[in-house]
């Protein structure tokens, strides 16, 4: 599905939830909140790259976000934070199955990240659930990131050679192997999805999105992500 039709979807997903929240809305909008989070994102990427197409990013990550009031009728929101995020893969390919040559690539990337949304708080009348569709934007800078390459060749039932190394995932590497360009620091990408709240505090949200920069040459991540919180 194109960029374009993401973006519609979101859109009439959030605006389409909080057109019927309008009606049943019975108690003010609360004037905003803060929030400590924890997220994990199973990220996918799609790519020009037989080899990148094949990692699976698992991201944790850690953060404080605040939302403000921006409508005095309607209980619609701006949330803002700031977080750090830890992301990691480990894939195994056989290049040579004849010469029995296995490669296994490890990569772990260490990240601030920045979200900012849109979203409308819809009480659940007789309850103490808050049902919150929300879209929105993400901004990440990749601080550090190493890949560590280990290449042996079995024989025999035993290891003949075997090669490790290691490198910098944002510098150009000219190794005659294994070189590679450097990936790019900054992403942004457009996200949405919706919020479960139990009594004003505690939080569990699903959330779909995409990037829309590369974060490597031709490659781009798709996300999906589950997030606790909890509001005060």
């Amino acid at each position: 599905m194109s960029r374009i039709k993401y973006l519609a979807v979101a859109v009439l997903f959030a605006f389409g939830l909080t057109a019927s929240a309008q009606t049943v809305q019975s108690t003010p909008p609360i004037s905003g909140w803060q929030s400590v989070w924890f997220n994990w994102n199973k990220s996918k990427v799609n790519s020009d790259y037989k080899e990148f197409n094949a990692i699976k990013f698992n991201q944790l990550s850690l953060g404080y976000s605040r939302a403000f009031s921006v409508s005095r009728e309607l209980p619609l929101y701006v949330e803002g934070g700031l977080g750090v995020q830890y992301s990691y893969d480990k894939e195994t390919n056989i290049f040579n199955e004849t010469a029995n040559v296995y490669h296994t690539e490890k990569y772990r990337v260490l990240s601030a990240v920045v979200p900012a949304h849109v979203l409308y708080r819809w009480d659940i009348p007789s309850s103490k659930l808050s049902l919150m569709p929300f879209v929105g934007l993400n901004f990440r800078f990749n601080i550090v990131g190493r890949n560590r390459r280990e290449a042996a060749m079995i024989g025999d039932g035993s290891i003949q050679d075997f090669d490790k190394k290691s490198y910098d995932l944002y510098e150009d590497s000219k190794d005659e192997t294994y070189g590679h360009k450097a990936w790019n620091r900054f992403q942004w990408g457009w996200d949405f999805g919706v919020k479960l709240q139990y009594n004003k505090h505690y939080t569990i949200g699903l959330s779909w999105g995409r990037e829309f920069n590369d974060f490597a040459q031709n490659s781009k991540i798709r996300t999906r992500a589950i997030t606790l919180e909890y509001a005060f």
